[in-house]
């Protein structure tokens, strides 16, 4: 028997209505794929939401719940793991947990023995009570939330914390293996982290100082597949340790393709192979790369777009959705007629942005009295005059303080 998932990851669902409209895009592909492939189980490693949601109307909530159970009723399970604090704040994934009664969300290290046709289908095997105890399983699902020191604060100094973090979150990933090393069957794990090796998009910023976690670390969980977030960027640290990349182009300069993993195992490998199959990635068409493009304004020439990089010239994707911004004299501004701007809305569509970078028009501050005067108090006066200022005496009696000072 072969089994089927969908790994995913950085949804980051907002109340701003074009970011909606971008996620609500893709994931109607997520939807589509599934209403046509039959998918075991969903893995969504972290990120769901943006920032703190209100849960009101109009945030990034009822997207994300339409959606989860949209999938829901088309897999048999979907297992979700939080992200970082700045997007998943605390709570807020939890919330997730039994939307619909085979979605499982968790904010903590767990370890779950999956059997569809049991009255009790997930069983944690890192709870205390079942860690000498063998269960039957189709597979197994490993979810790690981001690492953060309130996962295994004890109550000691700063630096024994520190300390004691870095041991005890190794030892998650030992346990893991220890405990799931007598099971003959697909095991897959869900990280949201920065795992070394991994690169960024030109776009994505990371908001706080990340740990940095060796690959070697993850692989004493023994499992088959790493389904990585965090990273925007999709991209293989191993073959199969894989970022599977934000669902859509998030941010300016983010300029790749987005899509998620599908990955097929089997149930009973031959001669102690891997269970990992096959991973496939599904192109998500609907995702525009966010290119930025810089130009000049010549007077006569019109926009002239500069190159990506000096002496090449530029190849957009084709749907790109660009920020085009012109740096423009303040006097020229009023040659950029509709006629103009066309152009551009022909070259790279009429929702191109157009941002401009103005240069102040020069004051002249010069004049031939200014050269002719024969003391300095007399400049200072005629540069005032040329750019109609008022020369006072409290100017002048400045004026005579700072030659005091001077001498």
């Amino acid at each position: 028997m072969n089994y089927r998932f969908i790994h995913s990851a950085d949804w980051h669902s907002d109340a701003d209505p074009i970011k909606q409209q971008k996620l609500e895009a893709s994931l109607g592909q997520m939807v589509d794929y599934c209403k046509k492939v039959k998918v075991n189980a969903i893995i969504i490693a972290g990120d769901i939401w943006e920032e703190r949601q209100n849960h009101s109307d109009n945030s990034g909530v009822p997207l994300i719940y339409t959606y989860l159970r949209h999938l829901s009723k088309l897999v048999d399970f979907i297992f979700i793991v939080k992200g970082n604090n700045s997007h998943d704040q605390p709570g807020s994934i939890s919330l997730l947990h039994q939307l619909e009664p085979n979605i499982y969300a968790f904010e903590k290290p767990v370890t779950l023995s999956v059997v569809k046709d049991m009255n009790t289908p997930i069983i944690n095997l890192l709870d205390p009570l079942l860690l000498n105890s063998t269960f039957d399983s189709d597979y197994i699902i490993s979810l790690i939330p981001y690492p953060s020191k309130s996962m295994f604060i004890v109550d000691d100094s700063i630096e024994n914390n520190n300390e004691v973090f870095l041991q005890m979150f190794e030892q998650v990933f030992e346990l893991i293996g220890d405990v799931t090393e007598k099971y003959d069957c697909p095991k897959l794990l869900g990280f949201h982290g920065n795992v070394q090796g991994s690169r960024l998009s030109s776009g994505q910023t990371l908001t706080s100082k990340d740990i940095l976690v060796a690959p070697s670390t993850l692989e004493k969980a023994k499992a088959d597949y790493y389904a990585l977030g965090h990273i925007h960027l999709r991209q293989e640290i191993k073959p199969n340790m894989i970022y599977s990349g934000s669902l859509f182009n998030k941010n300016w300069g983010e300029t790749e393709s987005k899509s998620f993993e599908v990955l097929e195992f089997i149930a009973t490998p031959f001669d102690g192979d891997s269970h990992l199959l096959c991973n496939e990635r599904i192109m998500l068409s609907a995702a525009r790369p966010m290119i930025k493009l810089e130009a000049t304004f010549d007077s006569e020439l019109g926009f002239i777009t500069k190159p990506f990089t000096d002496g090449e010239s530029y190849d957009l994707p084709k749907g790109a959705e660009i920020r085009y911004r012109v740096t423009i004299k303040e006097e020229d501004k009023i040659l950029v007629t509709d006629s103009k701007i066309q152009v551009l809305k022909d070259l790279f569509g009429d929702d191109v942005k157009i941002e401009y970078n103005e240069i102040p028009k020069e004051k002249d501050s010069r004049s031939e009295a200014i050269m002719n005067c024969a003391d300095p108090l007399d400049e200072v006066k005629e540069f005032a005059r040329v750019n109609n200022e008022e020369f006072t005496p409290g100017m002048e009696e400045k004026y005579y303080k700072i030659q005091e000072l001077a001498a």
